[in-house]
């Protein structure tokens, strides 16, 4: 899919600052809150997965779940430590269309060019089921940046631009949620949650 920026979070790295860490955990519980249900009799996905933590707690809230990222060394390392009989971790999801109930992607597209994140979303659509919810959070700023602080981000998005990107992609938005944050970078932005379906 492309390049990405390698930026990852490892619970039980208990250096990293309380906050931090903590809010890495919250991003996944504020999008089951949104999302509004539990996944029963469903397949979710988890995409990137990273390290593999939030793949393992959303199968407290759906029946299966994969998680995907193209970084094998964390599928490997996610697949030790965190699957279960709930959850399984891949590389590679392209024989997944119109699979998944709901699609999940945490802090993921900011760390991607502008073309490779039309690819994501694009593969992300394609696996989605034609009634099924795309979950996706992304730092937001009032002026798209294509240079930001954080040196792990090739882009961060108004939220405009980010909804024109989703809508290119076939998503609507149906409902968002802003939490003003206080980033790794220093900088306070605005926490973006997006809650979308496919256009009809």
């Amino acid at each position: 899919m492309g390049s990405i920026a390698d930026e990852r979070f490892m619970p039980r790295d208990f250096n990293i600052p309380f906050e931090p860490f903590v809010r890495h955990f919250e991003r996944y519980f504020t999008i089951i809150k949104m999302l509004g249900y539990t996944g029963k009799s469903q397949k979710w996905l988890d995409c990137a997965c990273g390290a593999g933590y939030g793949t393992n707690l959303l199968t407290n809230f759906a029946e299966f779940v994969i998680g995907y990222d193209i970084d094998k060394e964390a599928i490997y390392s996610a697949s030790q430590n965190y699957r279960n009989s709930h959850c399984l971790f891949t590389n590679d999801i392209r024989h997944y269309k119109s699979f998944f109930d709901a699609v999940i992607s945490v802090e993921t597209i900011e760390h991607m060019p502008l073309e490779d994140a039309k690819v994501f979303l694009n593969g992300l659509h394609r696996s989605l089921k034609d009634d099924g919810c795309l979950m996706i959070t992304t730092p937001i700023v009032k002026q798209t940046n294509k240079n930001p602080i954080n040196k792990f981000h090739f882009i961060e998005y108004s939220d405009e631009d980010f909804i024109s990107l989703l809508q290119d992609a076939g998503f609507e938005v149906i409902e968002k949620n802003f939490v003003e944050t206080t980033f790794t970078d220093g900088e306070t932005k605005d926490q973006g949650y997006y809650k979308c379906q496919k256009l009809r």
